[in-house]
């Protein structure tokens, strides 16, 4: 049985693809087009991986989501532990100038936009495994 993913990204037909390509590996797939519907869909949908979009220009962008999420509290400490512990693959134009803070936050990997589908599948899977 497939993961669920949860793809936030400000591009809506950057969603649509990643949506259709993880799904047809048999994943289940949310989306989100900003942080703050990001974070309400990783509570609600409990992903096993985020795909995130660093620089989102409307709405509340990717270092706000990586830094609520790490940070989230729940009265349940499994839940809180299961949503802080969320990995987070990274689509950046700038990842090697953010590649300290990547490791601060604790990011499962990045890759430079624009990526190839294949590289991304392979840094998901990875965090998947870890999971």
């Amino acid at each position: 049985m497939g993961k669920t993913i949860l793809v936030i990204d400000d591009e809506d037909h950057i969603c649509q693809i990643l949506k259709e390509k993880f799904e047809l590996l048999g994943h289940n797939v949310l989306t989100a087009l900003e942080g703050a519907e990001g974070l309400l869909k990783t509570v609600e949908g409990k992903p096993d991986c985020v795909i995130l979009d660093i620089y989102i220009l409307k709405g509340e962008g990717g270092l706000s989501y990586i830094r609520k999420l790490r940070t989230y509290s729940h009265k349940n400490p499994q839940e809180q532990t299961r949503i802080r512990e969320t990995p987070v693959v990274v689509l950046t134009g700038t990842g090697k100038t953010l590649e300290p803070l990547f490791e601060s936050e604790r990011i499962s990997g990045f890759l430079e936009k624009p990526f190839d589908f294949g590289n991304l599948r392979e840094k998901v899977e990875q965090a998947l495994r870890i999971r």
